[in-house]
């Protein structure tokens, strides 16, 4: 799909939400802990037999998307077992410089989070994971979970704190618009970034050749 046209798609579905939203006369604000588990990632020493992923921050761009594929492994036991990620669980970086989330799907990689992360577990029924986690990505709530974590040397979000957060809840139809636009934004982002980075190369390449 060309890149116009994924911007027109945007904005359909863009003015689709904004119609809907129109006609509803209340959303529904609810916590992240009303309608979804969160427990810690796992703390774990990598094994070079591992087979399964272990996922760090690194592997993830400043707006919550995986661009590398993990460096690490471990290997799944007794202990590290229920940790193993499920379709639909979202992760939420809760301490450290970077902060974004980003839901799993099955067609990734089997994986399991770093101890860096929260995993929320979300209830399907009430609430749809990518929409979870482009409301997590919202600018207007990363700059909520700034100023709760602005308090010490280094950034940090309290297990208590993300579960208190609210966000708005409308139906599950508008949950799904919300999060189909979140991806296009996503894919419009790295195609700029690719458009971009051609450009760069193509630039450095005449240059190189005239001043030899």
């Amino acid at each position: 799909m060309k890149r116009s046209t994924k911007i027109k798609l945007s904005k359909a579905i863009l003015f689709s939400i904004f119609t809907e939203l129109k006609r509803s006369t209340m959303i529904k604000m609810t916590s992240v802990a009303s309608i979804s588990d969160i427990r810690f990632g796992l703390y774990a020493q990598p094994d070079p037999s591992g087979s399964t992923a272990y996922l760090q921050v690194r592997q993830f761009s400043e707006d919550g998307r995986l661009t590398t594929q993990a460096d690490e492994y471990i290997n799944i036991n007794k202990k590290t077992e229920p940790h193993l990620l499920k379709g639909g669980d979202v992760l939420f970086t809760g301490k450290g410089n970077r902060l974004f989330s980003w839901c799993y799907t099955l067609t990734d990689h089997p994986a399991v989070a770093s101890s860096i992360f929260f995993v929320l577990r979300p209830d399907q029924r009430l609430v749809y994971p990518e929409y979870l986690a482009a409301i997590l990505n919202a600018p207007q709530s990363k700059a909520a979970f700034q100023q709760l974590g602005s308090g010490t040397n280094i950034f940090s979000i309290r297990k208590s704190e993300l579960g208190a957060f609210e966000i708005p809840l409308p139906s599950m139809q508008q949950q799904k618009s919300i999060a189909a636009l979140a991806a296009l934004h996503q894919e419009e982002i790295e195609l700029s970034q690719k458009l971009i980075a051609e450009k760069r190369n193509l630039y450095t390449a005449i240059i190189s050749k005239l001043i030899k």
